[in-house]
């Protein structure tokens, strides 16, 4: 019985450090991700694009605005709670949110570069927003570390 029971303890430790190995994998991949997006943000030039869309729509401006601010912050939350994933609060719903956003802000880029080739914003705006929605879903259900607390499916 007694050795049964050091059996079972051995390999709860085994899969426990085989799922930190895991997260602390992902969490350098969100970290590379996020790190990448930030500075794909800061280095572009927005307020080229965000005129073209003042120039069409003054509220899609202010909107649009609102939403790189959001998504460069979150970026960088994303960088800082995957550096420290064992002390931040949330650390891998956070960074798993960072890298979401550089996703989108790369679909908000597309969008907003090809407004000189196709500058009807409604329609822009309708692909933007559905292949957010596409791409959120799909993010949603492959990435397999997004519970609230930050644990992990065990499907």
């Amino acid at each position: 019985m007694q050795h049964d029971k050091s059996a079972f303890i051995l390999i709860n430790c085994v899969l426990v450090q085989v799922k930190k190995a895991m997260t602390d994998q992902r969490m350098k991949r969100y970290k590379i991700i996020c790190y990448c997006g930030a500075t794909l943000m800061v280095g572009t030039d927005k307020a080229a694009l965000l005129n073209r869309v003042y120039q069409y729509n003054h509220t899609a401006a202010q909107i649009c605005t609102i939403y790189l601010t959001v998504a460069l912050v979150s970026m960088l939350l994303g960088i800082i709670s995957s550096s420290f994933p064992d002390s931040a609060p949330c650390a891998m719903p956070i960074a798993w949110n960072g890298t979401l956003q550089v996703f989108l802000y790369l679909n908000a880029y597309f969008h907003l570069s090809i407004m000189e080739v196709y500058p009807e914003l409604l329609h822009l705006t309708i692909s933007f927003m559905v292949t957010s929605v596409l791409f959120s879903i799909y993010w949603s259900f492959c990435t397999r570390s997004h519970s609230v607390f930050g644990g992990r499916r065990t499907s």
